[in-house]
């Protein structure tokens, strides 16, 4: 893996993290209301993706850490491995997934991205 890769995660998992304490300094006394649908409040998500697995048990939390910390291992050496190999869409989309999954901010651009890139390569062929 290059550098270039390395300081691109490096900086996205950065951005995430300080977007994260703006936020929170932002709105750690009161909640602060946009519109009607919109009222941003601190809340500590204990789960993975939207709470999903939300759980006070210690077992289950372990699990599911193991569970996610096995997936980004595993897409972190398909990126080592292939990296070379990769279209544009690809490189971006494994950036943006392992960036985010240590940071939790550009999960779903880089899951989307590497959606397009195997529907415009199936394309192609």
């Amino acid at each position: 893996m290059n550098r270039l890769s390395i300081t691109f995660i490096s900086f996205l998992v950065l951005i995430d993290y300080i977007s994260k304490l703006y936020i929170k300094e932002l709105v750690m006394e009161n909640s602060i209301i946009v519109n009607n649908y919109i009222i941003l409040k601190v809340y500590y998500n204990k789960g993975v993706a939207f709470s999903f697995l939300n759980s006070n048990s210690l077992a289950i939390n372990y699990s599911v850490t193991f569970i996610v910390a096995a997936i980004i291992l595993f897409l972190f050496s398909v990126f080592i491995k292939n990296y070379k190999n990769f279209n544009r869409f690809e490189y971006s989309a494994y950036i943006l997934i392992l960036g985010g999954a240590l940071g939790d901010m550009f999960i779903t651009i880089g899951a989307l991205l590497l959606f397009l890139s195997y529907f415009i390569s199936k394309k192609k062929i």
